[in-house]
């Protein structure tokens, strides 16, 4: 089976209209011809998922987003080849996750046993890349931070429902982690890079 492909650009700077732009390029139109909603299903407030009202992909189908930034550094992912499934990414930054207390409220069991049983030098660089996977599939299921995140065990890097997929990074410090809804393939094209 073709792999889907989802693109991916990076971009240090705040940059408001990343996925209008993203999609743009990946369709062929302009990025102010490009509508985006992101309407939450649970109080109708604009902070909900992304969604591409228009253009759709080239064969009809619904080209799927997901943003994120951490760190100073803005990413948008975008699929024209979804296949049905939908899509999540995350940045994060090994610094600042060495910084934040969340252990005991966003990770299983098994990912905690994971953790601790790191030497020091691994553990934040582990833990940053068990958050990226769990953002970035909380996205893409767009039940986002809206649940218990204990009850979401990634630690094995695999998923029942998607795929997940680490990008390398020039910059040691910063994970990357797109995820796809679906059990077929994905190949991930990295537009620019830190």
């Amino acid at each position: 089976m073709t792999p889907r492909r989802v693109v991916v650009a990076l971009r240090e700077a705040p940059a408001p209209d990343m996925i209008e732009r993203a999609v743009a390029s990946a369709v062929g139109v302009l990025p102010s011809q490009v509508i985006i909603e992101s309407t939450c299903d649970e109080c109708a407030r604009p902070h909900g998922k992304p969604r591409v009202l228009f253009p759709r992909a080239h064969d009809g189908s619904e080209i799927v987003v997901s943003k994120s930034s951490a760190a100073g550094w803005v990413v948008a992912a975008v699929s024209t080849d979804a296949r049905g499934g939908d899509l999540g990414v995350d940045i994060e930054s090994t610094v600042q996750m060495s910084r934040a207390r969340v252990d005991e409220a966003a990770f299983s069991d098994a990912e905690r046993d994971l953790i601790d049983d790191e030497d020091a030098a691994s553990r934040a660089s582990l833990r940053t890349r068990l958050w990226s996977r769990k953002e970035a599939y909380l996205k893409a299921t767009g039940r986002g931070l809206r649940l218990d995140l204990t009850t979401v065990d990634l630690a094995s890097g695999v998923a029942p429902d998607a795929v997940i997929v680490e990008v390398p990074l020039a910059d040691p410090t910063l994970v990357l982690t797109v995820v796809m809804l679906g059990p077929d393939p994905v190949v991930v094209e990295l537009l620019d890079q830190p």
